[in-house]
């Protein structure tokens, strides 16, 4: 298992945070943040963060004086420019934590955020707030939060969706846009700041609607550089996420390899044909959903036949795709005159 660092031990009660007079916003904010910092570093380091999630009474400050949630315990009592004043702030302050050791960092994160996760509505509240801080956080930039946040995503385990919520705020925020924007570029240092946070953006970003040349231009920095075989070691690493990345990430990759032009303009055409010699794990990489989404796609013109014949090709050497597996597709009643065309050179191949 690859060593995280984290922060956290046996759960402990500790005494209540000390009372305070109530301040407006943004005081408030601060005034909590001093007394989790507090209620942190009173405890050991053995015992400090579960300390404080344990600690009701800075929990329910949370609530009221960082999250400023309503009466009914359902929404914020911020305005959006107040919400953004907030996710500055807490990047602020966990900036100034940089210096402390990763395990103490983590036990503030904790704290803030993991101290409601037996109540729905009010920890529902608290990631949605992760989850703007997050794609605030890149541009900050303040990547210790990507560290922690994939500390907790790793410590949760898998039957969650939180991983594609953080991935698809980033996609949303960084890649749907318009490219001249730049704004892609952010997301560029990732790769080597946070491998492991980008793990589960390589997995949960490739989508039928996220198949855009800054999306692959960002992969491939990441993916071919000097951090690409850490990353894809975390891939690996986590069943969900290796099962996933098998089975739809790969599959889309494909899929915008045949769509593209290959080689010539996909900047990841490379990374992803070695995939068939450098996946040697189980599940085995699935081919046959990205040519079901190409035989029955309705613009041929962009299908780059090439392409799609080094993939079946690699495929077949690889063992995950069956002469039998190319037949069924193309005798499908779904798939296009175009695609069907294509038989004989197809099974040629």
């Amino acid at each position: 298992m690859m060593d995280r660092r984290g922060g956290g031990g046996q759960l402990s009660s500790v005494g209540a945070a000390s009372p305070r007079k109530h301040q407006s916003f943004p005081a408030c904010v601060t005034d909590v943040l001093e007394q989790v910092t507090k209620v942190c570093d009173q405890q050991g380091q053995k015992w400090r963060g579960h300390a404080a999630l344990r600690n009701n009474e800075l929990q329910y400050q949370l609530d009221n004086d960082l999250f400023c949630i309503s009466p009914d315990r359902r929404v914020s009592r911020l305005n959006q420019i107040q919400q953004l004043r907030l996710i500055q702030m807490l990047c602020d302050y966990f900036k100034e934590k940089e210096s402390e050791p990763r395990s103490h960092q983590y036990s503030y994160f904790e704290a803030i955020f993991c101290g409601r996760e037996g109540e729905p509505l009010l920890h529902e509240t608290r990631i949605s707030l992760l989850i703007n801080l997050c794609s605030l956080a890149v541009q900050y930039p303040c990547y210790s939060v990507l560290n922690h946040i994939s500390q907790w995503l790793h410590k949760i385990g898998s039957g969650k969706s939180y991983a594609q919520q953080f991935v698809s705020q980033l996609v949303d925020h960084y890649i749907f846009i318009p490219d001249d924007s730049n704004l892609h570029k952010y997301l560029l240092p990732l790769g080597d700041e946070v491998p492991e946070f980008v793990s589960y953006f390589v997995a949960y970003s490739v989508t039928r609607d996220s198949l855009r040349q800054s999306l692959f231009f960002v992969l491939n920095h990441w993916l071919t550089g000097r951090r690409g075989d850490l990353i894809m070691a975390f891939v690996k690493e986590t069943p969900i996420v290796t099962k996933h990345f098998a089975s739809v990430t790969f599959p889309f990759m494909v899929v915008y390899d045949c769509s593209i032009g290959g080689v010539y303009k996909n900047p990841l055409h490379g990374f992803t044909t070695m995939l068939y010699s450098n996946w040697k794990i189980s599940p085995s990489l699935q081919l046959r959903p990205a040519l079901k989404i190409l035989s029955e796609a309705a613009d041929y013109s962009v299908l780059d036949k090439n392409a799609l014949c080094y993939h079946i090709h690699l495929a077949k050497l690889s063992h995950i795709l069956t002469q039998k597996d190319l037949l069924d597709i193309l005798e499908s009643p779904n798939s296009s005159v175009f695609f069907k065309s294509l038989k004989d050179e197809l099974l040629q191949v």
